[in-house]
């Protein structure tokens, strides 16, 4: 049984080998070794000639499925989620005014109509957007 000490990502714990991959003691987090893949064998440059006919020099070339996720999908991804997050903005613009002013709850859920608990989880999520906001600042000035 192989020991590695104060090698664990997460808490910074003992791993220990369990069969073919590493436990910490302290945690639990499992991490897995890393696989070498083999070398693999180059392939000429010379292209290889089947028996399929399209794949002949005078054939016409097969029109080739699109991928998936095309760049115009993923940049309507993230304007849609830009426009969710200005849309959630504006509806608690008072919410987070009243907020920012340190009105209790329960006042804030009387003066707009809303109750206490979606008061609670606008407060988490604006908690979440600063924190974050914060953590990116840092992050760009260092």
């Amino acid at each position: 049984m192989q020991c590695l000490l104060k090698s664990c990502h997460k808490c910074g714990g003992d791993l220990v080998q369990d069969n073919d991959e590493f436990r910490c003691w302290q945690c639990g987090s499992y991490y897995y070794p890393k696989i070498d893949l083999p070398e693999l064998p180059l392939y000429s440059l010379t292209p290889q000639v089947s028996g399929d006919p399209d794949d002949l020099p005078g054939a016409p070339r097969r029109r080739r499925r699109c991928s998936r996720w095309a760049v115009r999908d993923i940049n309507n991804l993230l304007v849609s989620k830009d426009r969710s997050e200005q849309r959630w903005w504006v509806r608690n613009d008072q919410i987070i005014r009243y907020l920012d002013e340190g009105k209790p709850v329960r006042e804030i859920s009387i003066l707009v109509g809303r109750s206490e608990r979606q008061i609670r989880v606008v407060r988490e999520e604006l908690n979440d957007l600063r924190a974050a906001n914060e953590i990116g600042q840092l992050a760009v000035s260092a």
